[in-house]
């Protein structure tokens, strides 16, 4: 991370980085997606990521203490996303490939009746994941995450459109592979406020350059 990626990060910018996590054990790979977390945001505020302050939302969404940055973490199998905006609310969302043991139940359990029109002709095998990531972003860029009851919110949640209701903005992210990593059919997006003007740009982590930082 350059003083140039933090000088582009402008007010109507989201910033997605792409996170490579070089290690199988699923507990380690969690250490890193928030190690890598910890460096791009005190990289953005020029301090030391041990100086970091965290507080937790109601809903479970982690935020800065000062409230100087707003951030999301998504992270599974072999790469981690970190979102980041100066003044943005947002929610990124990523999984990897896999199938679901019974897709019909699920659909019916978080999709909407527009949504389950869709999937019946939807021609990508992959389509579900694909809503699953789009109301998983919506849902951690407002705030109230995927427990607590939230079935019912997750089910009328139409993330079908660019436009979600409410104000939102949710973006599919194609292209997240990074160096030494395969990272085809991952299902990633990135929900943000619909504003004018709004942007995202995604970014290659690089532990070392976060340190020269």
């Amino acid at each position: 991370m350059t003083t140039e990626d933090s000088a582009r990060l402008g007010s109507q910018t989201v910033h997605v980085w792409v996170v490579p996590l070089d290690d199988p054990d699923k507990r380690r790979q969690h250490e890193l997606a928030h190690a890598a977390q910890d460096r791009i945001l005190a990289a953005y505020l020029e301090i030391e990521p041990e100086d970091l302050e965290y507080n937790t939302l109601p809903g479970g969404k982690p935020v800065l203490a000062d409230g100087s940055l707003e951030f999301n973490l998504s992270h599974s199998g072999a790469l981690a996303l970190v979102a980041v905006s100066r003044d943005l609310q947002v929610g990124v969302d990523l999984e990897h490939p896999r199938d679901f043991k019974n897709e019909a139940g699920m659909a019916r359990r978080i999709c909407c009746a527009r949504e389950l029109e869709h999937l019946a002709c939807a021609t990508e095998p992959d389509e579900l994941l694909r809503l699953w990531v789009r109301k998983e972003a919506v849902v951690k860029a407002t705030g109230e995450g995927l427990g607590n009851g939230l079935v019912t919110r997750v089910r009328a949640l139409d993330v079908l459109d660019r436009k979600v209701a409410g104000g939102w903005l949710c973006l599919d992210l194609p292209q997240v592979g990074a160096e030494g990593v395969d990272a085809d059919g991952y299902r990633a997006a990135v929900a943000l406020p619909d504003r004018p003007r709004v942007s995202v740009a995604l970014r290659t982590f690089s532990r070392e350059a976060a340190l020269r930082h």
